[in-house]
């Protein structure tokens, strides 16, 4: 288009019109231009990490290829809260916090997994050659909500026998719910990669003086992960392994750790954070 217009314009020299009228034209294709890219170049989130995994898994499942759609998010951005040390014992596990009354120090601390000797992820790699991965578990993939989850209401269910046995009436939530891993963001390492990006056996860990009067509990913690999401050897950034027929696949996503933020899940404050 642009080449006609400059075609047009020195056809037309002589009348100024025309030429006047065409500049208009192409300001108003920029902005446009400039908001689209913009829209499409945004941070991916967990509904669309969680139905980019879906998809995948629906292919795997079904014995066919990997979905062509996914291709499109690789060296794509992503931000995602992750809850740790949630109150039903089970979910954000891979976190704690501790609170001492004689100090009135707030400590929370968490970890990065390492699967450098995990057959899972060698699999996931699909002969992608690596020295060592390290990554979160998403847990409850199956929910875009990004919080601790609530109690489950106890409303519809019996009430418990007055004589019944004390021991299996009263069993520890984390025995009752052990979560269940499908889902990882996982980052690989070469075996030339800069040491400093590997977390390994470092854990991320906060300490703070809480102010006399301070409540020390109940308190909640999630963490904030902003990255890029990379690719695997064929270009797919998720990859599906289906063990077991009967359950779901087991997935991972290709990505490169960016910062890491530790936040307060109750105000949002940023109490830390890390570069990867």
């Amino acid at each position: 288009m642009l080449v006609a217009l400059i075609a047009a314009s020195g056809c037309q020299r002589s009348d100024p019109a025309p030429e006047a009228s065409a500049t208009p034209e192409i300001a108003e294709e920029g902005p446009s231009n400039t908001t689209s890219a913009a829209k499409a170049l945004s941070a991916l989130g967990r509904t669309e990490i969680l139905a980019a995994v879906a998809a995948a898994a629906d292919e795997v499942a079904a014995g066919n290829p990997l979905p062509k759609s996914n291709l499109e998010l690789a060296n794509r951005s992503f931000e995602l809260t992750l809850p740790i040390a949630c109150e039903d014992g089970a979910t954000g596990g891979w976190g704690s916090w501790s609170f001492d009354p004689a100090s009135k120090v707030l400590r929370v601390h968490f970890s990065r997994q390492n699967w450098a000797t995990e057959p899972l992820f060698a699999d996931l790699a699909n002969g992608q050659p690596f020295e060592t991965a390290e990554g979160f578990w998403i847990e409850r993939p199956w929910t875009r909500s990004e919080q601790c989850p609530r109690p489950a209401t106890n409303a519809a269910m019996p009430e418990t026998p007055e004589k019944a046995d004390p021991k299996s009436a009263d069993v520890n939530p984390a025995v009752q719910a052990a979560p269940d891993n499908r889902l990882a963001l996982v980052q690989y390492f070469s075996s030339d990669a800069p040491r400093r990006l590997l977390r390994g056996k470092r854990p991320y860990a906060y300490a703070a003086k809480l102010p006399k009067g301070a409540e020390p509990a109940p308190r909640a913690f999630r963490v904030r992960i902003e990255g890029r999401i990379t690719a695997f050897g064929d270009g797919q950034p998720v990859h599906c392994r289906n063990r077991q027929t009967t359950k779901p696949p087991v997935c991972a996503v290709a990505v490169e750790f960016g910062k890491i933020t530790l936040e307060d899940a109750a105000t949002g404050e940023t109490l830390a954070d890390w570069d990867s």
